[in-house]
Formats: structure tokens, sequence, C-alpha cells
């Protein structure tokens, strides 16, 4: 009477051996089908640079027609591709970058500049802005370059821009804080990858 069990045992030992076997090949076929991506270099400055933040003309006053430059926080990575597929090549928007910043440096940016600047809806009606530069598409082993500035001022009192550039010291203090925050990768909306930046 013990034999029929045994095999019926042996069955199912064979039946979950098979199982468990599926179950790691669709999970390694799904891990490799996810795209890979690396954050191979990254940057943090305060810069005041027209060819990359642009400038906003004076129009009135003693000062009417000169450009006024915003001093901004700027950020500059480099990502890579390091899987066998092309990455961003379905949907509108592709692969786009975004901070998120950690409670310290938000609160470095309330106190130093007035305002959340990693928070697009406090810079209205500020005169100031924010802005990237991505590329869209990576290549299978493809480098791309990727950048954000955050305006913190200008350093001419003008009507329009209410904000004045803080003092040196008060951007270098910003400066100092400003990879405490984490690296977002987006594709098409959705969360491809995160970085720790104080980690790098």
């Amino acid at each position: 009477m013990r034999e029929p069990y045994k095999k019926g045992e042996a069955l199912v030992k064979r039946c979950m051996v098979l199982l468990c076997f599926f179950s790691v090949v669709m999970l390694l076929t799904a891990c490799s089908s996810k795209p890979s991506i690396e954050l191979v270099k990254t940057s943090v400055d305060v810069i005041n640079d027209q060819e990359i933040v642009g400038a906003q003309r004076i129009t009135e006053g003693d000062k009417k027609g000169q450009d006024l430059v915003p001093t901004a926080l700027y950020y500059e990575f480099t990502l890579k591709n390091t899987g066998k597929k092309k990455i961003g090549d379905t949907g509108d928007t592709g692969l786009e970058i975004q901070i998120n910043p950690h409670d310290p440096l938000v609160a470095s940016s309330k106190e130093i500049i007035g305002f959340n600047v990693f928070n697009p809806s406090e810079y209205d009606e500020s005169g100031l802005g924010y802005g990237q530069t991505f590329v869209s598409i990576l290549e299978p082993g493809q480098e791309g370059l990727y950048t954000l500035h955050y305006e913190l001022g200008v350093s001419e009192e003008d009507p329009p821009f209410p904000f004045l550039v803080p003092p040196k010291e008060q951007l270098e203090k910003l400066k100092n804080v400003a990879k405490d925050a984490t690296l977002l990768i987006l594709l098409d909306g959705e969360e491809l990858a995160r970085f720790d930046l104080q980690d790098l």
C-alpha cells in the first residue's frame, strides 16, 4: 500500500521542481527586458552663464535694453544605456530626469531664496524660471548629457524680477547641500531608475 503513495509524492516533487524552474526563467526574462541605465558622471555648480540660462531684457528705466542674466543652480548628469535595447523609443516624452530634493535641501532653498526652487508652481510671479536639456533616446552603449537649472535671482533691481541673487556665501551654502537629493530617471513619465546623489 505504500508504493502508490511514494510514486504520487515523487510526481508532486517533480512538478514543484518544474514550477520553480519556469518561475526562475520567467523572472530572468523579465529582468533582462528591463532597461538598464547607469549614472556615469554628475556635477553641481552655481552659474551665471547666458548661453545656458538665457537672459531677460530690461524694458524700462535707465538700464532699458540691457540684459539681465539670472544666477542659477546647475546640475549636469551623464547617463549611459548599459543594456542591449534602445531606451526611449516608445511614447511621447522619452527619457527625462527630475530632482527630488530631500528635506534639508528644501529647507536651505526656502531659507536662502525664499521658496522651494524644485517646485515649479512656486516660480509663479517670481520673474524667475527653470529649464532642462535632455536626450530623449539612448541607443545601447550610448551616453547622453542631461542638465537641469533653477534660477536663484538677478544681480540688478528691476520690477519684473523681485528676487535679487543672494550673497556669495549663501550661494555657496546652497551649493554645498545641492546633492542632498535623489535623481529620478523617467521613461514616458514612469520611474525607470533612481540615484541618491549623496552616495556619489
